[in-house]
């Protein structure tokens, strides 16, 4: 008896299992997770050119997790969120600026995201705007950032971008 009511039981737990996703179904299922993540992203997006713009430091770092990384060209990567708003503040310290970002790919499965993409970015240097700064811009590159989903909103954890300009000759020479 005992045997019995252990085969009806792991029987019936194998009848309630959930079925594997086919192929199909994890590729619709991603693709409408990717809509929906690209649709959020792009509007986060829009939210940071207009903080970005008006030099809202505050309001940029929030969007960052707090074990977020950037890493950006000629730079050592920034590590959490506080020294990313410690980042943020230095470089609108150096004058007004501009950044478009345009999402080119969003692929997203369950609570993360990878955004690709490029962006174009301006600075009128103010008087704290370190020596050549100006001739740095107007900079276009791209970018590739990775997104974790956290109580409904989408924030950056990795974030990597690099310019599309091309390396001096005198650099060039060193490597």
């Amino acid at each position: 008896m005992t045997h019995r009511l252990a085969a009806v039981t792991v029987l019936a737990l194998a009848a309630c299992a959930p079925k594997p996703e086919t192929p199909e179904q994890m590729a619709a299922r991603m693709k409408a997770e990717s809509d929906s993540a690209r649709t959020a992203i792009e509007a986060v997006n829009a939210r940071a050119h207009r903080y970005f713009a008006a030099g809202n430091v505050d309001s940029l770092a929030m969007g960052y997790a707090e074990d977020v990384v950037v890493m950006i060209s000629n730079a050592p990567a920034t590590r959490g969120r506080p020294a990313i708003r410690a980042k943020l503040a230095e470089w609108m310290g150096y004058g007004t600026w501009e950044m478009i970002a345009t999402t080119t790919r969003v692929d997203a499965n369950g609570l993360l995201a990878v955004e690709q993409g490029t962006y174009v970015m301006n600075l009128k240097p103010g008087p704290h705007a370190p020596a050549g700064m100006a001739a740095m811009f107007p900079d276009t590159g791209k970018y590739v950032t990775a997104w974790r989903r956290v109580n409904g909103d989408w924030l950056v954890f990795a974030d990597i971008l690099n310019t599309d300009r091309p390396v001096p000759a005198a650099a060039a020479k060193r490597h």
